[in-house]
């Protein structure tokens, strides 16, 4: 595993966990890489497992889901989404790659990592959206419990595909009410996790060390009826694999 690209760099954890911006884009790229002939060979044996083809999944899902927000805004454009630990952002980046005038979404981009930010300030420079897509240096947990805050207005869509996993329970429900708060009326939530029937967990558990904590549809649906949302997900979308699910939460109208 050592002489590989992708997986070794999962298993050193050199930005603090496994699933760091890097490793993400590296598993979208889907080339395998590494030290002499066997290297690449086993790193493609990595990138061929079904965690990282749910992880490439996930990122078709998230510019469809995307690309919906835009389409229901209407006369309200520009539509405005927060992506929370955002890592490469590539979703955002495949659907402006898609639209007739960039100006009809305005992003924001919230990571911890300032290595993904100085990653993503660069694709945003060479890609002309400095105006489209703004990144920020945020803390979750503290935006979760008040500590800090963000400037945000009311968005349509806010959501994270890759954090959840790691945090516990009380801290999701904490999550979702403060995403809660910078909805508008109407606005929509989608959390991503891995689900217990990913058969790729041992691997990651035990070789790699990639420990998350995995959530069925009834997890997710209490966690939302515990927070803000007061009622289960409006709706759990799994991606072509069925590993990772998408929970969904609506604001009601005020």
């Amino acid at each position: 595993m050592l002489l590989t690209r992708t997986a070794e760099r999962s298993y050193a954890k050199p930005r603090g966990y496994a699933g760091d911006f890097a490793t993400i884009d590296q598993i979208y790229r889907n080339e395998a890489a590494g030290r002499g002939r066997v290297g690449p060979l086993l790193d493609r044996v990595f990138l061929n497992l079904p965690a990282c083809e749910a992880v490439r999944n996930r990122r078709h899902l998230l510019a469809e889901e995307i690309g919906l927000a835009i389409a229901e805004a209407g006369e309200r454009s520009p539509t405005r989404i927060t992506s929370l630990a955002c890592g490469p952002a590539t979703e955002v980046f495949d659907v402006y790659g898609q639209l007739p005038d960039p100006a009809l979404l305005v992003t924001t981009l919230v990571d911890i990592d300032f290595q993904a930010l100085a990653f993503l300030d660069d694709r945003i420079a060479a890609t002309g959206l400095r105006r489209q897509m703004r990144p920020v240096n945020g803390n979750l947990v503290y935006l979760a419990t008040g500590r800090h805050t963000l400037n945000l207005p009311p968005q349509d869509l806010i959501y994270s595909i890759g954090l959840i996993d790691y945090f516990n329970d009380k801290f999701v429900v904490s999550l979702l009410n403060y995403v809660h708060a910078q909805l508008r009326p109407g606005g929509k939530v989608i959390l991503g996790n891995f689900h217990p029937r990913n058969s790729t967990k041992a691997f990651m558990d035990h070789v790699l060390d990639w420990r998350l904590i995995h959530r069925s549809e009834e997890e997710m649906n209490r966690l939302f009826q515990a927070s803000a949302f007061g009622s289960p997900c409006s709706n759990i979308r799994f991606e072509e694999q069925g590993i990772n699910l998408f929970a969904e939460g609506i604001r009601g109208g005020e």
